[in-house]
């Protein structure tokens, strides 16, 4: 602990915490059961009714009616009625696919004016739902909902390589755009700070039916709340060079999906 005169009669005294530990969260209640979307079998922390809609979901349609599931109905009630923390952890049926994910490969002109994929972003959902693999009508997605996503490329820089990662919700167009979350000053640079994986996050947990466990792959915390960015296939590696310029060897260009 470091002391430090400020005037006479003020001092400042530095507190060393560097030896305290995060203790663990506090769970006023856990619910077990169905979503509408969300990962299944890993437990999730919620404070609110409304971060519970955007992880989850709410209601659904099947046939002509909205249906709304148990699960959602007791997380609404438990936090009408005060509650402030909520554990949910998504189950399906043996049959719910749970192996298809949104996915998107943003373009990129490399040296050879050819294009390719850049890199693949994921849904942090799980679910058929979360597919929109249908064509652009009008500047709208078929496929596109309320449950899913879709992705924009913008403000593309040729000069430094850095590019904007926009997500969109997956039922709007062109002319009124749904914007959910905007990534600025994005690069495909691994040696950079503002490389994509990095700022957006890779994490996937994935569940151990073995032994019960939530397993995390990837490198990087998830910061975005929809997406996460599935592999980079073709890195930018040492886009800067010995003065500090951007080697323009591989210039990404603007992408909609």
């Amino acid at each position: 602990m470091a002391e430090k005169i400020i005037s006479p009669g003020v001092f400042q005294i530095e507190s060393d915490q560097s030896a305290y530990t995060q203790g663990p969260q506090v769970v006023g209640a856990a619910i077990v059961g169905p979503t509408v979307k969300g990962r299944p079998m890993v437990p999730t922390y919620v404070t609110s009714f409304s971060e519970f809609q955007s992880i989850f979901g709410e209601t659904f349609k099947s046939a002509s009616y909205y249906y709304e599931y148990f699960t959602s109905l007791a997380a609404k009630d438990y936090f009408q009625n005060g509650g402030q923390t909520l554990l949910v952890t998504r189950i399906i049926s043996g049959s719910a696919n749970i192996s298809t994910y949104a996915t998107a490969g943003v373009a990129a002109l490399n040296a050879n004016s050819s294009v390719t994929a850049s890199f693949t972003l994921e849904t942090l959902a799980w679910g058929d739902q979360m597919n929109n693999t249908s064509s652009l009508s009008a500047g709208a997605l078929a496929s596109g909902s309320v449950d899913n996503v879709r992705y924009e490329v913008t403000n593309v820089n040729t000069g430094s390589g850095v590019f904007t990662l926009v997500i969109r919700r997956g039922d709007d167009n062109n002319a009124q755009p749904n914007i959910l979350e905007t990534w600025a000053n994005l690069s495909l640079d691994p040696q950079l700070p503002n490389y994509v994986a990095r700022v957006i996050g890779d994490s996937k947990p994935v569940y151990n039916v073995a032994n019960g466990f939530v397993n995390f792959t990837g490198s990087f915390a998830n910061a975005s709340q929809y997406v996460r960015v599935a592999s980079v296939t073709t890195p930018n590696v040492d886009s800067i060079d010995n003065n500090g310029f951007y080697n323009q060897d591989h210039i990404v260009v603007a992408y909609l999906t």
